[in-house]
């Protein structure tokens, strides 16, 4: 008799979830499992003489009288022994007829939420509905079809969403290191990242890191952009940043009719400006807590026992984030090769308060104007328009 040992659950299913437990004993309702994922190589299943091993456990369900493979697709059998089924793609796992296959799409036919949790996948994502608030997914490829709300969305490649984003308004954290804030030491309720391409209809109070282009089919509205190919918004552009190390085209509108400044940074690499900006909120949660755990030492000789150690832990800390950030300073220079490649091109109009800096140099629109291109010429940023009355900042 042979067994078929199962290195997967061959019962599980997406519908019956139940919360992972927490090393405190609550249980998490973010993190359900929702997916088995398995990696190309890796071993599913495999057929095990009982004579050889009588006192295994066995589910009755998978004895056979002969050796069973059940090989189905995105599936094979192991190069060197023969009795292994192994993943042949990245994916998840499941019966499916009778055989054990990975499929490389994972479709949720619905919302992300408190019925699927968190999602981890290790192919291509595509989701029915919308990504809720404080959800979270990662795949290779992602497709959302509806809208993602504040959530943080990741993927390896491209993404894409159908419905557009809106993430809440950020609010300022001074006693919390946060990652992922933005140059003005800002929580991004909504953080899209992207190893390739991302094309979206419009996007609100999110940040966004696109490895290659970024493609916004709408308006950009008070977001935080990076961006590492090239940056395409069909509507508006106003208010919050841009880093980008190409074009920057802006068909309907750059800046605003109100207060907010609209800022686009170029010539260097954007994900350089990123890292400054993580280290600089790290170094800034340090300096406080360092000096709320000195007040508390300075209370009493008991306090003093208890957060001394602390301050010391806080104070190497600090210096260790000081030396990064000397150092990544060292490492920050102009893009020599693609600097003057950069350009602003703007054939909507442009409104006045807009900050442009391309390498070294810095320009600040004063006056409305339309059909505009930025670019560096001899080390300073000119406007193409003959009809434009701006002068230098």
């Amino acid at each position: 008799m042979y067994y078929l040992h199962h290195y997967f659950d061959p019962d599980f299913s997406h519908v019956r979830l139940t919360p992972s437990e927490e090393g405190d004993g609550t249980a998490n309702p973010h993190y359900l499992g929702y997916v088995q994922n398995v990696i190309a190589g890796q071993v599913l299943a495999e057929s095990v003489d009982l004579e050889q091993f009588p006192d295994m456990p066995c589910d009755p369900r998978f004895i056979y009288p002969e050796r069973h493979l059940p090989v189905g697709p995105n599936c094979e059998f192991h190069r060197e022994n023969p009795d292994r089924i192994v993943a042949a793609a990245n994916g998840y796992v499941f019966y499916h007829n009778g055989l054990i296959s990975v499929k490389k799409l994972l479709n949720v036919r619905g919302d992300v939420g408190f019925r699927t949790g968190n999602i981890l996948f290790v192919g291509d994502l595509a989701i029915h509905g919308d990504v809720l608030t404080d959800f979270s997914i990662r795949a290779n490829n992602v497709l959302v079809k509806g809208h993602i709300e504040s959530a943080k969305v990741k993927a390896v490649g491209d993404l894409v969403c159908l419905s557009g984003i809106k993430g809440a308004n950020p609010s300022m954290v001074e006693d919390e290191p946060i990652q992922s804030a933005d140059a003005d030491g800002l929580i991004p309720s909504t953080l899209i990242e992207a190893g390739g391409n991302v094309r979206l209809p419009f996007c609100e109070h999110v940040q966004i890191r696109a490895g290659g282009n970024l493609i916004i089919d709408g308006s950009c509205l008070h977001s935080t952009l990076y961006v590492g190919g090239s940056l395409i918004i069909k509507g508006r552009l106003q208010g919050g940043a841009v880093y980008a190390n190409n074009v920057v085209y802006v068909e309907g509108q750059f800046g605003s009719d109100y207060t907010s400044t609209t800022k686009v940074m170029m010539g260097y690499n954007p994900f350089d400006f990123l890292t400054m900006q993580k280290l600089e909120s790290q170094i800034a949660y340090l300096k406080n807590t360092v000096t709320y755990f000195e007040k508390m030492a300075a209370r009493n000789a008991v306090m003093e026992q208890e957060y001394r150690p602390r301050v010391h832990l806080m104070a190497r800390k600090l210096k260790i984030a000081h030396a990064k950030r000397t150092a990544l300073w060292g490492r920050f220079s102009v893009d020599e090769q693609n600097a003057p490649k950069c350009r602003v091109i703007v054939p909507g109009k442009v409104m006045p308060g807009c900050e442009i800096g391309i390498a070294k140099a810095f320009y600040k629109t004063h006056d409305m104007g339309s059909n505009l291109s930025f670019s560096l010429v001899d080390d300073e940023i000119v406007s193409k328009s003959p009809a434009a009355r701006y002068t230098q900042a």
